[in-house]
């Protein structure tokens, strides 16, 4: 939809004093964000405002002068501090009406749920005198719209589920998509600097920086590449620039868009009937979290030692008590002797071990904090491998383990 040869734009406003004093992370603004930008929609402006009514109709009045649609997210519920709907009737200048089938409906929700409604829930089937109530089949609070100077207003819970249930089978389509949707796609690699990844990506980059946009993130040694075109190519143009991107970059990129490298591992081991254990010291279990993270888990894992001690390394997992005194615990033979002994130990495909120091304190000569050994025991022999990682402790442990899981995965696709 585009108005006078302009994008439409939407305003988001956010209600509750908890969002304003930190008790509460606002996840809806980024949900909504997402939604109208895949309708080509684009968002200019977020407000915050306290449980005030005052406060709250200004900001629908202040917004509906300068946008085309408007989200008030919260402040729909039973209690005094509730008041979004009185706001927006002052900002409508009329008064608020108990809408019977609104009330009917809460009281059913509670019949059907076995308990008494408590005379506050009526509070909900108060609505404005104008406007148009918007059914909410997975909650009490009512859903509501009306027109206001340019903007269509839209109130919805706060609640996160209901927010995302009622965009997208009431809201969306009530909205106009436009011709010029914004795409995007984005590619992930493992273990490849930033810098490094874009001057290898460089020429591609050059090539289709006409049609597309380019992007980078970094997430500890997890880095995206981020794609964007918008117009009636953008389709086109992107599969193109991906094309390109995996010629270039080959095996190093691991999934797209929402994919995650556990689960591509993962997959891959469930489709070939293959299993896994980790023999893991600095990672502390998280290796074997992340797996069981993962539903169906048990199908390809199989169970994990967390060796920390010197004791748990020979007694458990045979570790060499001459590699120890020798290498060191955080040494590749010491890691390739605990990712053996954990697959012989489990009788599994693979076995994944991790000996490291994550800090903030046990750095010793030759061994920084942040210096890792990684071991991968598979059917064809154990390869090793040392790095140092970056950032405190969880961010060490983070990224060895997905140091970890991204060559499991090289070794076995």
């Amino acid at each position: 939809m585009e108005k006078d040869g302009r994008l439409s734009h939407a305003e988001i406003i956010v209600i509750g004093d908890e969002l304003l004093s930190g008790e509460t992370i606002d996840t809806n603004s980024n949900y909504l964000d997402c939604e109208f930008e895949a309708l080509g929609w684009s968002v200019s402006r977020h407000t915050t405002v306290p449980d005030d009514i005052g406060r709250i109709a200004e900001a629908i009045t202040e917004a509906s002068d300068r946008t085309d649609a408007i989200i008030c997210s919260g402040g729909l519920g039973p209690t005094q501090d509730d008041l979004t709907l009185e706001a927006l009737a002052r900002a409508l200048g009329c008064g608020l009406r108990q809408d019977e089938a609104v009330l009917n409906s809460i009281k059913q929700k509670f019949t059907n749920i076995n308990r008494s409604m408590t005379p506050n829930n009526a509070r909900q089937s108060f609505v404005p005198e104008l406007g148009e109530v918007i059914d909410n089949p997975i909650g009490t609070a009512p859903a509501f719209t009306a027109k206001l100077n340019r903007a269509q207003i839209f109130l919805l819970p706060g609640v996160p589920r209901e927010l995302k249930w009622l965009f997208e089978h009431e809201i969306k389509t009530r909205l106009s998509i436009s011709d010029r949707q914004i795409h995007r796609r984005t590619l992930k690699v493992i273990g490849f600097g930033e810098s490094r990844l874009e001057h290898t990506i460089q020429a591609v980059v050059k090539a289709h920086s006409q049609n597309v946009t380019f992007g980078y993130r970094a997430l500890g040694i997890e880095n995206h590449i981020k794609l964007m075109a918008k117009g009636p190519t953008a389709v086109a143009s992107l599969a193109a620039a991906e094309s390109d991107l995996r010629e270039a970059l080959g095996n190093r990129i691991f999934g797209s868009n929402e994919d995650e490298l556990v689960e591509i591992v993962t997959s891959y081991l469930s489709e070939h009937g293959q299993t896994v254990a980790t023999a893991e010291s600095c990672t502390g279990g998280l290796i074997a979290k992340t797996f069981t993270d993962v539903a169906g888990s048990s199908q390809f894992f199989v169970g994990s030692c967390i060796a920390y001690s010197n004791e748990v390394k020979t007694e458990v997992l045979r570790v060499e008590k001459e590699t120890l005194e020798k290498h060191g615990a955080v040494s590749e033979n010491v890691a390739a002797e605990m990712a053996e002994g954990a697959k012989k130990l489990f009788g599994t495909t693979w076995a994944i071990s991790t000996t490291g120091i994550a800090g903030p304190g046990g750095a010793v000569d030759g061994k920084p904090v942040g210096t890792v050994c990684i071991g991968i025991a598979g059917p064809t022999g154990t390869e090793t491998l040392r790095r140092h990682l970056l950032g405190d402790r969880s961010g060490v442990r983070r990224n060895t383990t997905l140091l970890a899981l991204e060559r499991l995965r090289e070794k076995i696709i």
